[in-house]
């Protein structure tokens, strides 16, 4: 180094300059990695209490929707036990049968779960209210839907068959037809059974009121603290910049050569050099290589997600038309098969859309069990409630054999799927439009039947 440019520097040598430079870099690239742990862990919790907050707060729906279900189904059989044509009104019983089969829905199985959370006292005692409000009116319900058997008799079917039925006193048993219906709906309409249904609404809105209050409170704690974690990174990577900013000015002779090289590279899309000029410039390098590669992946993953349908995990109708399109050059058998969820509004609007997404997911994975193959990616959601599936190198009774494991899966999953599908012998034969139109309409029939007879 020249005389003058050692004067710039006021003595320092480069070289004696350097370490301590690397020393505060080094410290100040700590704060930054041990401030992003922070952060990131911060946001962590932040997100585990949101999901908390959402899935406590989805129990305790279900606790009412339970108890807001049975409650209207049995209290509409007994106002109503008898159709326009004199026949049993089972439609309401059914629904209420089904209702009582989902143990998952159960007061003291929900009051179990939240005993396992990180709840207040508070939060659990009105769950424990409405839990003990749910029981009473259930008792209430099947008690008077044993009176009202005994005066309209329900078919042996199954659900009803499930029912449990209460054993009737002797008095109660003696009652004339008309006393029973009376003390049936006295039973569950009555003013103490008024106020357990009043408590159970109450008690489930006060619980989640809390639980909304105090998972807002400490996401607004943690909020805080990721915005004082912030703000100090800021800290550091300003004083970084400038302390490297210094250090350029300084040794700019040095590193303008490289600097040079960068500017043709980068526009370009092309990875720098990470091998030669000074540790400051490898490092500028290597960083930029860094941000070369999570761009690339991030692209990856936009495009993953540009084709996927994010309720179920299946591939959306943009990649069921690109596979579509891919296939029209492969010789071979093929089917083309259409579903379409049963029932998805009446779930809707009966249990809510929570139970909605979730009849969506027992679908696509019933659909995907039986006809999906590994890493093929051939079963499609392409609407609300429509899917697709497209199996390659079959026979006619491969296919039938997986519609008929389809429909012991259905069963299985309690879910309803209309189904058609069509089959070429030789893709090159046909067009995929026709099948597709074939399938449509098997898939309609079937739906109409199904909806016909439901």
């Amino acid at each position: 180094m020249r005389d003058s440019e050692k004067k710039a520097f006021g003595g320092v040598s480069a070289n004696r300059l350097m370490p301590p430079v690397l020393v505060v870099l080094a410290v100040l690239h700590a704060a930054i990695i041990a401030l992003i742990v922070m952060i990131n862990g911060s946001s962590s919790s932040l997100s585990a209490i949101m999901q908390n907050a959402g899935m406590y707060n989805q129990e305790a729906t279900a606790l009412l929707a339970r108890s807001s279900l049975l409650n209207e189904t049995a209290s509409n059989f007994v106002l109503l036990p008898t159709d326009e044509a004199g026949e049993v009104n089972v439609g309401p019983l059914m629904a209420f049968a089904r209702e009582l089969s989902n143990a998952e829905r159960r007061g003291d199985a929900i009051l179990a779960k939240f005993r396992t959370y990180d709840i207040s006292p508070d939060t659990l005692a009105l769950i424990q209210s409405a839990a003990d409000s749910a029981n009473f009116m259930l008792e209430n319900q099947l008690h008077a839907i044993s009176l009202m058997r005994e005066v309209y008799p329900l078919p042996e079917v199954e659900p009803l068959t499930a029912i449990p039925r209460v054993e009737l006193t002797d008095e109660e048993m003696a009652l004339p037809d008309e006393a029973k219906v009376g003390e049936a709906r006295l039973l569950v309409l009555g003013t103490e059974y008024a106020q357990n249904k009043a408590n159970v609404s109450a008690s489930v809105n006060g619980a989640i009121d809390r639980l909304q209050s105090g998972s807002a409170n400490m996401a607004a704690q943690t909020g805080r603290r990721v915005g004082r974690y912030r703000a100090l990174l800021w800290m550091v990577t300003l004083t970084i910049i400038v302390i490297l900013t210094a250090v350029f000015v300084a040794l700019y002779r040095h590193i303008l050569s490289p600097l040079g090289r960068f500017t043709k590279l980068i526009p370009e899309d092309k990875p720098l050099d990470e091998d030669r000029g000074f540790k400051e410039v490898r490092m500028v390098a290597s960083a930029y290589n860094g941000v070369l590669k999570r761009r690339n992946a991030l692209d990856d993953i936009l495009r993953s997600a540009a084709e996927i349908d994010a309720l179920t995990n299946l591939p959306n109708r943009y990649r069921f038309e690109q596979y579509l399109l891919e296939s029209e050059d492969r010789d071979g058998s093929l089917a083309v098969l259409l579903f379409d969820i049963n029932y998805l509004k009446l779930t809707n609007d009966t249990l809510g859309h929570l139970a909605g997404d979730k009849l969506i997911r027992d679908a696509a994975d019933c659909i995907s069990s039986c006809f999906g193959s590994d890493g093929e990616g051939n079963c499609f959601r392409f609407g609300g409630d429509e899917f697709a599936a497209v199996v390659r190198d079959c026979t006619p009774d491969s296919i039938r054999g997986m519609v008929r494991r389809f429909e012991e899966e259905e069963k299985q999953r309690n879910v309803s799927i209309s189904l058609g599908y069509a089959y070429a012998d030789e893709i090159s034969d046909t067009t995929f439009r026709k099948l597709l139109d074939e399938a449509d309409r098997q898939m309609y029939a079937y739906k109409k039947l199904a909806h016909s007879q439901g």
